[in-house]
């Protein structure tokens, strides 16, 4: 089996690989390890079953582990533009959002714990003493939070409605 992984960070003797696509298969990842303990220049193998990582410690160059790894079809490299952290970050808070909504089934989901972690530090920073600027910041977004989440929903009814009823009577 071939694995596409990433270099996501190299220094002489020490190369972090990740593998998506394996990421979460404990024995996909584990032959993985063992091909790479039985590879010429490699000293110490580590993976995180969780996170798909693999960190290789290492004699040779890194080149040269990577390039016996993809002559016994172990690995192959994916040298594509990696996405940007942020489609990253914003992929992650979604699902975040979608697992709290079904675990709370529906009643709470992202935006409303952000908004009470807004009320409630705003309140403990005033009552610390620490009203200005931190507790009335924290509070100010609170309430930003729920204008922003009123006009969008707001919008979003006007552009729904029927034609006949969007446009007012002469």
């Amino acid at each position: 089996m071939t694995v596409l992984a990433r270099v996501v960070h190299s220094i002489p003797g020490r190369t972090r690989l990740r593998a998506e696509s394996i990421k979460g298969d404990v024995e996909a990842l584990s032959a993985v390890q063992a091909v790479l303990e039985d590879t010429k220049g490699v000293q110490n193998v580590q993976i995180n079953v969780l996170t798909g990582s693999i960190l290789v410690e290492h004699d040779n160059s890194v080149e040269d582990v990577l390039a016996q790894l993809q002559q016994r079809d172990v690995l192959e490299l994916d040298n594509s533009e990696p996405e940007h952290y942020l489609a990253t970050l914003h992929r992650a808070l979604a699902e975040s959002d979608r697992r709290l909504k079904l675990a709370s089934k529906g009643k709470i989901d992202l935006e409303t714990v952000s908004f009470l972690g807004f009320v409630a530090g705003g309140i403990y920073q005033c009552l610390n003493n620490h009203g200005l600027p931190a507790g009335v910041t924290l509070l100010r977004y609170a309430v930003e939070l729920v204008t922003s989440t009123a006009i969008g929903q707001a919008r979003s009814a006007i552009a729904n409605l029927p034609s006949a009823e969007a446009t007012p009577k002469a």
